[in-house]
């Protein structure tokens, strides 16, 4: 078959712990009523075989716990004369605190049999796939946005999504960089999305905690290495790990302190914005624009 339908496809939500789950579940329902659901499965390995196992459709779409889709997703057809069939297909999202829009929380198409032969994360071989999907399977990056990756539900969600982007940002190619290469290695789009997260968000409820996850993140990878206790960046994929860096006491305090070590020691030029601020670089960012549902970012 060379085309299909989206509407056609089943749509599997995967959630875990999300605070905002079950009212995202149900918006979802609104939208693609026989939506099936993987709920509560340890690891990003394991958690999309199941949605695979849950699959009735050679090829299905996953949404994670925290995502909201637009509507207008299921208007679309994918034609295989464009894109390869067994690759991931990651469309981008809209990230609530910050306004990035790249394939961090968006809605995520997988061939049956390519995720269910995958090995990462948990399941990883490849050291590179430890940490995530991207440097190990296939992947067509695409260019549209079909939802919205709401992350601000509660100060330990926002924390945690800020984290694990810290973390990865930090990276070239899920390896760490020494600080002192560190900006002249850093891909210039990873680098500004990285900066973007530690400096957008104080206009968004818990939004700081965002902020201070990213900060967190980045400077365990690159600069937490006393006594040779490095940050365990493989740990990255297991959550209960993450969150133990997290904190709700002194978070402007620690914000800034973490913020001026970065700028010092990695040349990383974050911004201190208050909420105004926030608002303002979001209201100055140009608007996007959707095309074709295939092509590539």
């Amino acid at each position: 078959m060379e085309k299909v339908r989206i509407s056609d496809l089943d749509f599997v939500f995967i959630s875990f712990r999300e605070p905002n789950r079950e009212y995202n579940y149900a918006n979802l329902l609104n939208i693609v009523p026989w939506a099936k659901r993987v709920d509560g499965v340890v690891g990003f390995d394991s958690a999309h075989k199941a949605a695979a196992e849950l699959a009735e459709t050679d090829f299905f779409i996953s949404v994670d716990g925290d995502n909201i889709v637009d509507p207008k997703f299921l208007l679309q057809t994918l034609d295989w004369s464009k894109t390869n069939p067994q690759a991931v297909h990651r469309w981008k999202a809209r990230n609530s605190i910050n306004g990035l829009i790249y394939g961090n929380g968006g809605v995520v198409g997988w061939d049956r049999n390519t995720c269910l032969g995958m090995k990462t994360h948990e399941n990883a071989e490849d050291q590179r796939a430890k940490i995530d999907f991207c440097w190990t399977v296939p992947h067509e990056n695409l260019h549209n946005v079909y939802s919205e990756t709401v992350i601000h539900a509660s100060p330990e969600q926002a924390f945690l999504a800020g984290f694990r982007e810290g973390v990865k940002m930090s990276l070239d190619q899920g390896e760490r960089i020494p600080p002192e290469d560190f900006m002249k290695r850093m891909h210039k789009q990873n680098l500004q999305t990285l900066v973007t997260w530690q400096s957008v968000g104080a206009d968004v409820e818990h939004g700081q905690y965002a902020m201070l996850g990213a900060r967190i993140g980045c400077y365990n990878v690159t600069l937490n290495n006393v006594n040779k206790n490095e940050y365990n960046i493989e740990r990255t994929r297991d959550l209960d790990y993450c969150m133990k860096f997290f904190t709700d006491k002194h978070v402007d305090e620690l914000i800034t302190m973490y913020g001026n070590s970065l700028r010092q020691r990695l040349g990383l030029p974050i911004a201190e914005y208050n909420a105004d601020a926030s608002r303002f670089f979001k209201f100055c960012q140009p608007g996007y624009k959707n095309t074709g549902v295939q092509d590539r970012e």
